[in-house]
């Protein structure tokens, strides 16, 4: 025993102090870490939603937003906005590979298919004053009152034959803005098509009008 103390004496500032002290960082830290999130991710979920709503409801006129989902192996998830109980517009999230990552875009869609207003949630891995410009009122207005199969041009874009101009120098960009906007659109098209699968029958009468 004297002999282990001894041992544990001579090495104990040279060898074992520094094992236990990053042993013990190794343990706290992930644990710490561990806390932080389970005491934060609730709130940052709430923060999450309570903006999505806002941003929505700055798309939609309405009373209320539902989550849905439609489907089975490719479900589509989305939002109705519902006056009373009248469906009102259809509302999609949807995203699509731009020039420096993933170009992140809410749509809300009328019930007779067309663009009613669009937001963009994501454009911040795009060139800042060419691609980030996509968020700007005067791109992403375009889109409004267009139906599915939006065509993007560098210039010269026909409302009337549902064309938009794309960003100055930011054709790659813009080009996502509008695939993750047809996207919404398309998934519109599923939920029309599927709608007496899936929609009650309330929404359905709705729907079909």
């Amino acid at each position: 025993m004297a002999k282990i103390k001894e041992l544990f004496s001579k090495y104990w500032d040279d060898i074992l102090k520094p094992v236990v002290v990053l042993l013990s960082i190794c343990i706290v830290i992930p644990l710490a870490l561990a806390v932080t999130d389970s005491v934060t991710k609730d709130k940052i979920a709430e923060l999450e939603t309570k903006k999505s709503n806002e941003t929505m409801e700055s798309l939609v006129e309405s009373d209320r937003f539902e989550e849905a989902e439609l489907g089975e192996e490719n479900t589509v998830i989305y939002h109705k906005a519902l006056k009373g109980e009248e469906t009102v517009g259809y509302i999609f999230i949807t995203k699509a590979k731009g020039y420096g990552g993933d170009v992140s875009v809410m749509t809300a869609v009328n019930i007779d298919g067309t663009v009613k207003s669009v937001a963009i949630l994501d454009v911040s891995n795009e060139t800042p004053g060419l691609g980030q410009n996509a968020a700007k009122e005067a791109f992403y207005s375009q889109y409004e009152g267009k139906k599915e199969g939006i065509k993007l041009l560098k210039n010269g874009a026909v409302a009337e034959n549902n064309e938009i101009d794309a960003v100055t120098g930011a054709t790659i960009t813009s080009t996502a803005v509008t695939e993750a906007v047809n996207e919404a659109l398309e998934q519109f098209k599923i939920i029309k098509s599927l709608s007496s699968t899936y929609i009650p029958e309330s929404e359905v009468a709705v729907s079909e009008e």
